[in-house]
């Protein structure tokens, strides 16, 4: 049997791909450009279920899946688009459990992403060195009920982490291979980086700082996605696809046989 709806689960309200809403279910009403609706009607209703607004607009009901939290994050700052994170979340082998620092937590995608996957028993360790963004990645973060998971820091790690022996470095700033160093020190050995860069002279920069610094460089990628119409008779690709968002470089810490830095 389906699970209930219980006063205080965040919801999703679907209309379609362009028009959907996530609330927290209370004894408030929630306003659409179609009407409210009354959130503690939601109340009992099984995920899936459909409702009403005040005018007659059928929206369905669903449990919110990390991607639309973080769709409905507040966002100072562009975030990463759901085919580099989840290409990255594979390609690094991020699993419960693991220790993960992070660098530039921006508007908090990545890191609701990175906590989501580590969790019960994992962790992520942010660092944003721009106190707003940092503080609007924070009330992210708590929107989606992930704190427990996260810890900020607002410093400039280009030295050293405060953290050893991590599995994961992910890197989501303008001038990674400053970082890179401080990466080396922080992940255990065999330990996955990844960096995002949006040009071509950023990628080429991170990743001869990643050879210097001793990691073997394993690829660097562009994911491209395109979306196809779903209508009987009509099934096409649709007029316009996100292209170009990130180039994607995966790296892997390496050691000499004396456990020291690989040039």
């Amino acid at each position: 049997m389906s699970e209930r709806i219980c006063d205080g689960n965040r919801v999703l309200l679907y209309q379609d791909s362009r028009r959907k809403w996530v609330a927290m279910v209370s004894k408030t009403k929630f306003h659409t450009h179609r009407g409210f609706v009354n959130l503690e009607e939601l109340v009992g209703k099984r995920y899936g279920e459909p409702i009403r607004t005040s005018l007659g607009q059928t929206l369905w009901t669903f449990k919110p899946r990390a991607v639309d939290v973080v769709e409905a994050f507040d966002r100072p700052t562009q975030i990463l688009y759901p085919k580099d994170i989840g290409y990255a979340l594979y390609q690094l082998d991020v699993k419960s459990g693991d220790r993960v620092v992070e660098v530039g937590a921006g508007s908090g995608a990545m890191t609701a992403a990175l906590a989501r996957t580590v969790e019960p028993g994992g962790h992520v360790f942010s660092y944003e060195m721009r106190p707003d963004f940092l503080e609007v990645a924070r009330r992210n973060v708590e929107r989606a009920d992930l704190s427990s998971h996260v810890t900020f820091h607002n410093k400039d790690p280009s030295g050293e982490f405060d953290e050893t022996d991590v599995d994961v470095v992910v890197l989501d700033l303008g001038d990674p291979w400053k970082i890179t160093g401080a990466a080396w020190k922080a992940l255990a050995g065999g330990g996955m980086l990844a960096g995002f860069t949006p040009t071509f002279n950023q990628l080429e920069r991170l990743a001869e700082s990643l050879r210097k610094e001793g990691f073997l460089v394993l690829e660097a990628v562009e994911v491209l996605t395109r979306q196809l119409k779903t209508e009987a008779g009509k099934l096409r690709p649709e007029s316009r696809m996100v292209g170009h968002t990130a180039y994607i470089t995966i790296a892997r810490k390496v050691l000499s046989s004396e456990g020291e830095v690989v040039p």
